[in-house]
């Protein structure tokens, strides 16, 4: 009858260490794919990101604001006409989109009729108030100028926003 009862309490033993093994490796697995998840968002927000930067290489080369035979060149004059056109806001899937002169330094202001092209700020796009922080590139802004004579091309910035992963 001791055998039995021997037997009986190493069968419970081994099945006690199984469990406490099986418990461990959950437990470790939960771990890894809680820090896994939480690593997921932070990747789609990466290409998020990179994304919107393809998108922007893209638009200086677009007709629409394409400046005569420059690669990545953008007409001036053309953005300011489309800023007016609200055709335009749902083209593109942005949620912000705007083209800031950087250089040469002028007081910042936003292009109206009465102050363009002595502005610096064309928003295209403003679909909401706080557009996080946009993604940007540097890319020339051309335009012909009655007062320096001719064309004339300045250093820009060009910014866009897409809507953030929730």
């Amino acid at each position: 009858m001791k055998k039995i009862k021997k037997g009986q309490t190493k069968i419970q033993e081994m099945a006690f260490v199984l469990i406490a093994i099986v418990i461990f490796f959950s437990m470790v697995a939960l771990v890894y794919f809680s820090i896994r998840l939480s690593s997921l968002k932070g990747d789609a927000e990466t290409q998020r990101e990179q994304s919107t930067k393809e998108i922007i290489r893209k638009l200086s080369d677009i007709p629409e604001f394409s400046w005569a035979d420059c690669s990545g060149c953008i007409d001036m004059d053309k953005v300011f006409v489309l800023k007016g056109k609200s055709s335009y806001n749902n083209f593109w899937a942005l949620d912000y989109l705007a083209i800031e002169k950087i250089y040469p330094n002028r007081t910042k202001s936003e292009c109206t009729n009465a102050n363009y092209p002595e502005c610096t700020t064309i928003i295209l796009i403003n679909k909401t108030g706080s557009y996080g922080s946009p993604t940007g590139a540097f890319v020339s802004l051309c335009g012909y100028y009655k007062e320096y004579g001719g064309i004339r091309c300045e250093l820009g910035k060009i910014y866009a926003s897409a809507k953030e992963i929730q």
